[in-house]
């Protein structure tokens, strides 16, 4: 992975875009102190070299009914690890999907309506070529859960 610098400018735009993503480059040069060609040029390069991957809506997905589900996966030795995860990436409920140290090799975090589909999803994990074990646990309260980083 090719690592990218940002300078401050960039930061502060980023920073401005993660707490409203649909302000005009006009508004976000007025608040970050830049002409508003200077951010629209810096939002295109950032986009163009992968920082920003794009732009969405931010659910508050329990109060649509839905169940967050961890899974921790377990690969047999002879089974690639990477290529689990991106099968596993695949499934529509999969919302993050980290390839970890420690005594699993997997880690998926997930949503679901209701306890059923949880069971769905996680019969669709074990059904991955290579799966040796799935722990999972269901979250009863989510305390922070935000995509917004510090920089």
């Amino acid at each position: 992975m090719v690592v990218t610098s940002m300078d401050k400018l960039d930061k502060r735009i980023i920073r401005t875009l993660q707490q409203d993503s649909r302000l005009s480059f006009t508004k976000i040069a007025e608040q970050v102190g830049a002409s508003t060609a200077t951010v629209s040029g810096r939002v295109k390069r950032m986009q163009n070299s992968g920082i920003i991957r794009g732009y969405t809506v931010l659910l508050n997905t329990s109060v649509i009914g839905m169940t967050t589900l961890i899974a921790m996966v377990r690969m047999k030795p002879e089974y690639s690890v990477t290529e689990a995860g991106e099968k596993i990436s695949m499934l529509e409920e999969a919302c993050c999907v980290h390839k970890v140290t420690g005594d699993f090799d997997i880690l998926v975090s997930l949503k679901c309506f209701g306890y059923d589909e949880c069971t769905e999803v996680i019969d669709k994990i074990k059904s991955v070529s290579g799966v040796e074990r799935v722990d999972t646990h269901i979250v009863l309260k989510t305390m922070k859960e935000q995509l917004e980083i510090g920089l």
